[in-house]
């Protein structure tokens, strides 16, 4: 069973809005629905805490369906808007698509009611999951760097494959005398020669921008990160 919904109807009438109620009720059932039918009653609606769907006629007294869109669009951007009209033309629905809504559908089609506002259920969904996995990603990443940056030895993260330095930390920075960008995208072995590379622990030197060597003890742990294989080497002075 559907989930119930909460729908804000902006339709001026009654048995049209009782159609759209019903339709949807065979999906959706105990969903409810508001009807406004004014440009003040629909303002209002819009401050509800809780809206899943919003359906519009196209042409009302005194109040046009293209500007409850940019009122929809500007107070709940996140919430589908679909217009419900028997009067939109072909070349005002591809302008209200074009300015937002999310579909519309004829008054005499009301079969298509259904599977388009489950088409814009789902890509809300979708566009929910996108910006949870992206928050995720920047806590991640936010994580990642305190805790990359805070480590007392130098550090260097590097593509297992091509060998190339992707980043490294500030207390390698200091050691080598060279910028980030000086470093990064450069293979390994320009800033730390290592006897046995593929040794999870081996003496070797860093080699500073003014060619200075630096004997360090080399840990190094593979991980994979966004699917790429990389190598993690933490390089301690040991003289």
């Amino acid at each position: 069973m559907k989930p119930p919904l909460l729908i804000l109807n902006l339709e001026d009438n009654v048995e049209d809005a009782d159609l759209n109620h019903e339709m949807l009720s065979a999906r959706w059932p105990d969903s409810r629905m508001v009807r406004v039918e004014n440009r003040d009653a629909f303002a209002l609606a819009l401050k509800e805490s809780k809206l899943d769907l919003i359906l519009s006629d196209y042409t009302m007294p005194n109040f046009s369906g293209l500007e409850a869109l940019a009122m929809a669009r500007a107070k709940r951007p996140h919430v589908p808007f679909l217009f419900v009209s028997g009067t939109i033309g072909e070349d005002a629905a591809i302008e209200a698509l074009k300015n937002g809504a999310i579909d519309y559908v004829l008054k005499h089609r009301l079969m298509r009611l259904i599977p388009a506002v489950d088409r814009a259920l789902r890509d809300v969904e979708r566009i929910a999951e996108v910006q949870r996995a992206e928050e995720f990603m920047r806590q991640s990443e936010h994580k990642y760097r305190e805790l990359f940056e805070s480590l007392h030895d130098a550090a260097f993260l590097v593509d297992e494959q091509t060998e190339k330095i992707i980043d490294v930390n500030r207390r390698a920075l200091e050691l080598l005398g060279a910028s980030r960008t000086e470093i990064l995208g450069r293979k390994q072995p320009v800033f730390l020669a290592m006897e046995h590379i593929h040794a999870p622990a081996a003496g070797a030197r860093l080699i500073s921008a003014d060619d200075v060597m630096i004997p360090v003890s080399v840990h190094s742990s593979k991980l994979t990160l966004y699917d790429r294989p990389l190598v993690l080497r933490l390089c301690q002075v040991t003289s």
